[in-house]
C-alpha cells in the first residue's frame, strides 16, 4: 500500500505524514461508540446536562419562579411544553434551572468527596499500625450513622444554602469512601515494583504519588460515577423532605417534593419531568463512569 509522504524541496520522501490531532479524536471517539454504546449514551447525558445548566437563561421559554395563576395547573400545550404548576410557573423553564443546581451539587460533591477520600486512604494504608487503627474505628463510627440522619444533622447545623449542603453531602461520603481507597492501596503497596522504589530509597510521598495514585485510578473512576448520581439523589431526597434547596429556587427534589407529591393525581405532568430528569442523569453518568473504567484499566481490555 502506497503511503503519503512529505517531500523535500528535490521531490524526495522525508516521513510519513501522520494523521491530524483532530481526526485522530474523531477516531477514538468512534472506536469508543462502538465499543461502548452505553458509555457514550452516559457521555450524550452528561454533557446534555452540562449545556442545560450553562444555557439555562437562554433556553428557557419564561422565567422559573414568575407566577400566573391564569394559567396554573395546565397540562402540556404549545405555549407550556412540559405544563405548569399551581403557581401557573413554567415546569419546563424550572427542568431547566434545576439541573444548573443539580450539576452544582454532582460536581461539587463528588470532588470533596474523592480529594479527601483518596489522600485519607492512601495515607492510612501505607502507614498502617496505630494511627491507621484508630482512623479506621471513626470511619466504623461515621458508617454506624444512616446516611440520610446525617445529612439531615449536618444541614440542620449548617443550614440549607447550596453550598451547606454539598458540604453535608461530601462529609459523610469523604469518611465512607477512604475505606475503598485503602484497601485498594492495600493491595498495590505489597507489589513488587513498590517494594523496589521503597528499597531503591525513594520517599513515602513518591511511592504514594507516583506508583499507589495511578493504580489506583480504576475504582477512582467508578467511585466517581456512582458518586455523582449518589450526590444528585441525595439532595434530591433532602429536597424532598425539606432540608434541601429552599423554594422558590427550581431544584429537581423540591419540585418532586412540592409540587409533584401534591398534585401527582390531579396534575401527573409536575411528577414526570423531575423524575425522567433525574432517572436519565444518573443512568447516563453511571453508564459513562463504568465505560470510562473500563477503557482506561488496562486488566478489562479485551473483557466483553
Amino acid at each position: 500500500m502506497a503511503t503519503t509522504q512529505t517531500k523535500d524541496v528535490a521531490g524526495v520522501g522525508v516521513f510519513p505524514r501522520s494523521p491530524g490531532a483532530g481526526r485522530r479524536v474523531l477516531q477514538a471517539l468512534a472506536r469508543f461508540m462502538r465499543r461502548k454504546p452505553l458509555g457514550a449514551f452516559g457521555a450524550i447525558m452528561l454533557l446534555a446536562l452540562v449545556l442545560v445548566a450553562a444555557l439555562a437563561n437562554v433556553l428557557s421559554p419564561y422565567d422559573p419562579i414568575s407566577q400566573n395563576q391564569s394559567v396554573a395547573l395546565q397540562g402540556p400545550s404549545s405555549s407550556h411544553w412540559a405544563g405548569t404548576d399551581q403557581f401557573g410557573r413554567d415546569v419546563l423553564s424550572r427542568l431547566l434551572h434545576g439541573a444548573r443546581i443539580s450539576l452544582y451539587v454532582g460536581v461539587g460533591a463528588t470532588l470533596l468527596t474523592l480529594i479527601p477520600a483518596t489522600m485519607l486512604g492512601i495515607f492510612t494504608a501505607y502507614v498502617g499500625g496505630t494511627t491507621d487503627y484508630m482512623i479506621q474505628r471513626i470511619v466504623d463510627a461515621v458508617q454506624a450513622i444512616p446516611g440520610l440522619i446525617l445529612l439531615i444533622a449536618i444541614v440542620t447545623v449548617l443550614g440549607s444554602s447550596l453550598i451547606n449542603i454539598i458540604v453535608a453531602l461530601a462529609f459523610g461520603g469523604a469518611i465512607v469512601e477512604s475505606r475503598v481507597m485503602r484497601g485498594a492501596t492495600m493491595q498495590i503497596s505489597r507489589s513488587d515494583y513498590v517494594q523496589a522504589a521503597r528499597l531503591l530509597g525513594a520517599t513515602d510521598i513518591r511511592i504514594m504519588l507516583q506508583h499507589i495514585l495511578p493504580n489506583i485510578m480504576p475504582p477512582i473512576i467508578v467511585l466517581a460515577s456512582l458518586g455523582f448520581g449518589q450526590v444528585i439523589l441525595a439532595e434530591a431526597s433532602l429536597s424532598f423532605l425539606g432540608f434541601g434547596i429552599q423554594p422558590p429556587a427550581a431544584s429537581w427534589g423540591n419540585m418532586l417534593a412540592a409540587e409533584g407529591r401534591r398534585y401527582m393525581y390531579a396534575a401527573p405532568w409536575l411528577l414526570w419531568g423531575p423524575a425522567v430528569a433525574l432517572s436519565l442523569v444518573v443512568f447516563g453518568v453511571n453508564m459513562f463512569g463504568d465505560a470510562v473504567r473500563d477503557v482506561l484499566d488496562p486488566r478489562l481490555r479485551g473483557v466483553g
